[in-house]
């Protein structure tokens, strides 16, 4: 278990305010990672030609809007407490079974939205709340994206299968801390933050570049 000192808070410096970050991780992929409790899942907000006029629907766009047929909002992951659960619009399975309206997600679960979508629920650590949604079939945001972390309290990056995000290649392990609106970058490695070394760790800014022997990945607000 990785045990860090509360990182030193800088002053005059752009925060990361904002409920969804993207992460993009060289040789590795781009991920979003999501501060809110309730992560609402759908098709685009535009109906595009090719789909059913009788899957248009009204209201807010959400929060992954998957190229699809599906409501705009068509099901919402909440966060309650140490537990998660899948609410559904429109028609969804959770491991085989059809949702009435809602259902507890555990480390594993398949998700199945509308006829052909199809995410993976996961809770790859014991040691944090945090999860992670997996795409199993080809439908994606429009924003290419390999993955989604619905960020409870730490966001885990390492070669180990027990991280939030894989990094195979990884020499060890980088912290993301939830703080706030606010995302903390924390490890045992020597890194640098926007080209300045830090030890222990330090709070992010929107467009911080983090390197390392053998990573580096980038940080931006999507909000």
């Amino acid at each position: 278990m990785l045990s860090f000192l509360r990182p030193p808070q800088t002053a005059n410096r752009a925060s990361t305010h904002g409920a969804m970050f993207v992460a993009w991780i060289d040789g590795v992929g781009c991920f979003w990672i999501s501060l809110k409790d309730r992560l609402t899942i759908g098709g685009p907000s535009s109906q595009s030609a090719s789909l059913s006029p009788n899957t248009a629907t009204t209201g807010e766009s959400a929060d992954v809007a998957i190229l699809s047929d599906l409501k705009r909002q068509h099901a919402t992951i909440v966060r309650l407490g140490e537990g998660y659960l899948l609410e559904a619009n429109g028609s969804a399975r959770v491991a085989g079974r059809d949702v009435q309206d809602r259902a507890a997600l555990i480390d594993g679960s398949i998700i199945e939205l509308g006829r052909t979508v199809r995410l993976r629920f996961r809770l790859p650590s014991a040691l944090s709340l945090s999860a992670r949604l997996e795409f199993l079939s080809d439908h994606r945001p429009a924003q290419a994206v390999d993955g989604i972390v619905l960020l409870a309290d730490t966001c885990l990056l390492g070669s180990g299968d027990e991280n939030h995000i894989v990094c195979s290649d990884w020499p060890g392990q980088v912290l993301l801390v939830r703080q706030g609106g606010e995302l903390g970058c924390r490890s045992r490695m020597e890194i640098s933050i926007g080209g300045h070394r830090v030890g222990g760790g330090r709070n992010l800014s929107s467009g911080d570049v983090v390197t390392g022997d053998d990573l580096r990945f980038r940080i931006e607000s999507l909000s």
